[in-house]
């Protein structure tokens, strides 16, 4: 889809505010490629940046995937993994598989058995998770989400209450409309990679997400099935 909405709102770095006139820049795509499987979607949603921003991701995006990897194999030997960018990250850096079975406890659970228990740097995932809402925010509404996020949770599906899936999962765009011209609203009239509970299908069952205006813009997604997250903005 094209995007008819406000052209000033592109001019600049959606993460340093760097003139893109004034520097080198390059698309990113949104979400990140390291989160989705091979072959890729066809026409993947970009947003342009700095280079030196999309540069500056690139380690804890690689941390990202190899940690939530070794959290849906239980490990973080590479020859164990379910992921294959996973599998292929921990293959070559030996550093971060160091890194990451550093973070797996063994505790007991109620019935005094062993459970494998991973503890992020929640620094390193929380930077990629509003990394790519930033983006998505900018390529759904054609605005930029500016300043430091009002709220950032990130939490494993399996560890949420049923009250808090249901509210998490169900996603109302309210009865305003989006910008005129912007993606999100050719969505909304479209239906075009939406489902009929207002989530956008990146890759099914690898990554889907929904960006709503309530005031705020709010940034939902779920990754693997396994992670959701969210990330607000205050409208300014």
């Amino acid at each position: 889809m094209r995007d008819y909405a406000d052209e000033r709102h592109k001019g600049w770095c959606i993460h340093c505010k760097a003139g893109l006139g004034n520097v080198e820049s390059n698309l990113d795509h949104v979400p990140s490629k390291s989160i989705l499987d091979r072959p890729f979607p066809n026409d993947l949603p970009t947003v342009r940046i700095c280079k030196s921003c999309n540069t500056s991701f690139s380690n804890d995006e690689e941390y990202f995937i190899a940690f939530l990897g070794s959290v849906l194999a239980g490990s973080a030997d590479p020859d164990q993994q379910v992921v294959a960018r996973s599998e292929k990250i921990l293959g070559s850096n030996y550093r971060l598989q160091d890194e990451i079975e550093s973070q797996l406890q063994i505790v007991k659970d109620a019935d005094g058995n062993d459970q494998i228990t991973f503890v992020p740097d929640m620094a390193k995932i929380q930077n990629v998770v509003v990394k790519n809402a930033r983006g998505h925010v900018l390529f759904e509404h054609g605005q930029p989400a500016e300043g430091e996020p009002a709220r950032v949770a990130i939490q494993p599906i399996p560890t949420l209450s049923p009250d808090m899936l249901s509210n998490f999962e169900t996603i109302d765009y309210g009865a305003g409309w989006p910008e005129v011209g912007s993606r999100l609203m050719q969505r909304l009239v479209s239906g075009e990679d939406m489902r009929s509970d207002g989530w956008v299908v990146v890759q099914p069952n690898v990554y889907r997400f929904a960006v709503t205006d309530q005031g705020q813009f709010i940034v939902r997604t779920v990754i693997r099935e396994y992670l959701a997250t969210e990330v607000a903005w205050d409208r300014i």
